[in-house]
């Protein structure tokens, strides 16, 4: 069941695993699956089980990495560990890998997964906390969940991006200023670099959403695109859902947008331009008040940024916008930081990339909003003291 499983969300997505379609892969009836498993939730809890069991065990042999004794591993040493072992899930176990990130991101807008998901996550986590705690994480980044949350952007954006150089690249600098302490030194090569490989991973200008002047219906489907994607990820962004969301025939909308590809384009293009607003926020709560769009409606870059990363490896035409999005994350997070923190830091751009990730794979669990922030209070802190050290030292 679990090498069915892995093969329907590679297909298709998370929303592909429903029991009918896994019925058929298993080449049985539903009746016979949920005599042997029981109703829907059951079977979703026997996937979870069963994929967790099997991904402990091909990280088992990774606990023993780490020298008996050894208080921490060296900078370098540490990095080469976790990259070495991120490219191993990724390459080597990359459906596994893929429907935990389903089951994580989906159980937010499906119960049905929450408890299976939470019981997965307890002994994933504290296998990465390990190993962050043997490369110098302080506890409070640990215990807060950024540390997870950071690993899981990781995960994610490496199932599609991986074979990219400039990826790779980038993905090395992050974990490198993240084990420095997570601040820029007193000559910052990295910053440098890290703003090369920005313009590198930069994809063109996309389309402009549908302005004011345009159509009620071409406004309507544009923000409908956002919530969708935010919420339920590429799978639930259907012509139908969207056409039948804000009343008019799915022909009218597929011959404006003929492919699933243009709706998620323009529901990325949606939230973005309502996220950018954020941009000028002085503050977390700031921040989170200007993505806020329209009557009300919370546009979650974030929620919608994963989807988009979980499905590039399916649909190779988000590729480019895949990586563009990983290189510019943390650009709203910069000003917010330059408020909170001393005018002083050595907290930059970079700083502020890293946090982010951390912020990103968290907020696609189940999680608190207490626990989100607690987990950026935990990273600006860490940020703040690294920063003050720097400055003596330098």
């Amino acid at each position: 069941m679990l090498a069915a499983s892995c093969h329907l969300v590679d297909q298709a997505g998370l929303a592909a695993l429903a029991l009918r379609p896994l019925a058929r892969q298993l080449g049985v009836s539903v009746t016979v699956l949920s005599h042997h498993f029981g109703l829907r939730a059951e079977v979703q809890d026997a996937i979870c089980r069963s994929a967790c069991a099997a991904q402990l065990a091909l990280l088992a042999p990774w606990r023993n990495w780490p020298q008996a004794g050894q208080a921490l591993l060296p900078a370098p040493l540490a990095a080469d560990l976790l990259l070495t072992l991120l490219e191993h899930l990724v390459d080597q176990h990359r459906s596994l890998t893929l429907l935990q990130l389903e089951v994580m991101h989906g159980s937010q807008h499906d119960t049905g997964w929450c408890a299976g998901w939470q019981r997965w996550r307890t002994p994933l986590e504290q296998f990465w906390n390990a190993l962050g705690r043997q490369a110098g994480l302080p506890d409070t980044l640990l215990e807060s969940g950024w540390w997870f949350g950071y690993v899981m952007a990781e995960l994610a954006y490496g199932l599609s991006l991986s074979t990219l150089p400039s990826y790779r690249l980038l993905r090395r600098l992050s974990l490198q200023r993240v084990l420095a302490g997570g601040v820029a030194a007193a000559l910052p090569v990295d910053a440098g670099w890290f703003a090369r490989l920005q313009q590198e991973m930069l994809v063109p200008e996309p389309v402009p959403v549908p302005s004011l002047r345009a159509p009620a219906w071409l406004q309507a489907a544009a923000r409908c695109c956002g919530e969708l994607l935010a919420a339920q990820g590429v799978a639930g962004l259907t012509h139908r859902a969207v056409a039948a969301a804000i009343g008019i025939p799915h022909t009218s909308l597929s011959y404006r947008y003929p492919s699933q590809h243009a709706l998620v384009l323009l529901g990325l293009d949606y939230i973005t331009a309502h996220i950018m607003a954020a941009v000028k926020a002085d503050s977390l709560p700031e921040l989170e008040r200007r993505r806020m769009a329209d009557a009300g409606h919370k546009l979650d870059l974030a929620r919608a940024s994963f989807a988009v990363a979980l499905a590039a490896p399916r649909l190779t035409e988000l590729q480019a916008r895949n990586a563009s999005m990983r290189a510019w994350r943390g650009s709203n997070l910069v000003h917010v930081l330059a408020k909170t923190l001393p005018p002083d830091s050595r907290i930059d751009c970079l700083s502020a990339h890293v946090v982010s990730l951390g912020l990103l794979g968290l907020g696609n669990m189940p999680a608190a909003e207490a626990e989100q922030a607690a987990a950026f209070g935990a990273a600006a802190q860490w940020l703040q003291g690294n920063s003050q050290l720097t400055h003596h030292s330098a």
